[in-house]
C-alpha cells in the first residue's frame, strides 16, 4: 500500500548518536559540491524518514518519523538560532553534520527487527527507487506504526 507521502531511508552509521539525540533532528554532511543538500531539498514537509544503521549492504531500521524541515549550520555563522551543536545534541565524535533534518512523530522501530539489504552507499535513499529490491514493505510498516503505536516524546527545539 502506498501513501501520498514519499519515504526516504537515511543512514545513521552505527545508530549510537541517533539513539543519543536529545532534540528531534538528525545531522548529515553537506557532501561534495553540496550534492547532499541538493538531495535533501527534494524532501517535502510531511514525507517519511526511515533511519537505517549502516552495514556493508544495509542494516536495521531503528526509527521512523515525519520530516519537518532543514537547517544548515553554515547559514548561522555567528549566532545559532535554528541549529544545535553536536554536544548539545548528545553526539560523540568529530562529524561534519552541518545539515540538520528536523522531524516530529519519531517512532522507535528497533524491536520490530526491520532489516533492509541494499547495495548503495548513499546516505539518503528514496524508498521508491529501491523498494523492488527490499523485502520489507515500508508503506505497510508506516501504516501499522501510525495505527498501533505512539511516537516517542522528545524535547522541543529551543
Amino acid at each position: 500500500m502506498s501513501t501520498n507521502k514519499q519515504h526516504y531511508i537515511i543512514r545513521v552509521a552505527d545508530g549510537k548518536n541517533f539513539i543519543n539525540s536529545v532534540y528531534p533532528f538528525w545531522g548529515v554532511k553537506r557532501g561534495a559540491k553540496n550534492q547532499i543538500k541538493t538531495t535533501l531539498s527534494k524532501i517535502n514537509i510531511g514525507d517519511i524518514l526511515w533511519f537505517l544503521t549502516s552495514k556493508k549492504y544495509g542494516g536495521q531500521v531503528i526509527g521512523m518519523c515525519e520530516y519537518t524541515g532543514l537547517h544548515d549550520r553554515a547559514d548561522e555563522p555567528l549566532i545559532s538560532i535554528n541549529t544545535i551543536s553536536d554536544e548539545e545534541q548528545g553526539w560523540k565524535g568529530n562529524g561534519d553534520w552541518t545539515l540538520q533534518l528536523n522531524y516530529n512523530n519519531l517512532y522507535d522501530t528497533e524491536y520490530q527487527n526491520i532489516f533492509i539489504c541494499i547495495n548503495c552507499m548513499s546516505p539518503i535513499l528514496k524508498y521508491d527507487t529501491f523498494k523492488g529490491s527490499i523485502k520489507e514493505d515500508l508503506y505497510e510498516h508506516y501504516k501499522n506504526f501510525k495505527k498501533y503505536s505512539k511516537p516517542l516524546l522528545l524535547r522541543k527545539l529551543p
